[in-house]
């Protein structure tokens, strides 16, 4: 188990979104904007499945290189495609779940079924984290990536609830002022997951562009 500082990778992120703002910001802005369209909870698993490669990829660009485009965000589709690909994969058990429940399931048997789904959504998503940085990465393919993340996850699993519990306070913080502080705080975390998963596979990654 490495020792990483999450306070000094949040420090880091703080000083990537700074230099990035405009490109993270935009992906962000883009996908609340999608929220509004497809606005039921179905919908905005949907939304996170189609628009997360592209977040994802501009995050870990930044990350690793300190600063990053909308065209280098787009670029290289077979990535990006892989990594929609291992998001598919870890939501389909869960949205199907939840669809089920939402849908077609009476309202109190439904509604067990949908929090069933979104407890398997959290648990894959906890575990699964890292697989789309080892796919960007050249570490993986996409159904190694879930075994790299797993593992990855479970050797350093105090660092990595760690992050994911102070994401959520950041996350509570910034929903105080009328969600206004998302703007920053979601953001940012694309560029501090990419930066926590360097930092235990043994990479630098940036420390500002």
């Amino acid at each position: 188990m490495r020792e990483v500082n999450i306070s000094q990778l949040w420090g880091r992120a703080w000083d990537l979104f700074e230099v990035n703002w405009l490109l993270l910001l935009g992906f962000y802005v883009l996908s609340v904007i999608v929220s509004f369209l497809i606005p039921d909870i179905v919908g905005l698993i949907n939304k996170m499945i189609l628009l997360s490669p592209f977040l994802v990829r501009a995050g870990y660009l930044v990350a690793r290189q300190g600063q990053s485009s909308f065209g280098e965000a787009f670029r290289d589709i077979s990535l990006l495609l892989k990594v929609f690909v291992y998001f598919l994969i870890l939501g389909l058990i869960p949205g199907i779940l939840i669809r089920v429940g939402w849908y077609i399931l009476p309202a109190w048997t439904g509604r067990i079924l949908v929090v069933v789904g979104l407890i398997i959504l959290f648990i894959l998503s906890l575990f699964g984290w890292a697989g789309p940085y080892a796919i960007l990465s050249g570490r993986a393919g996409i159904f190694s990536a879930i075994g790299q993340s797993f593992s990855l996850t479970v050797q350093n699993f105090g660092t990595v609830f760690l992050g994911l519990l102070s994401f959520i306070g950041l996350v509570i913080l910034g929903s105080i002022p009328c969600r206004v502080g998302l703007l920053v705080v979601i953001p940012m975390s694309c560029v501090f997951l990419p930066l926590l998963y360097l930092a235990l596979t043994g990479e630098e990654g940036a420390s500002h562009a």
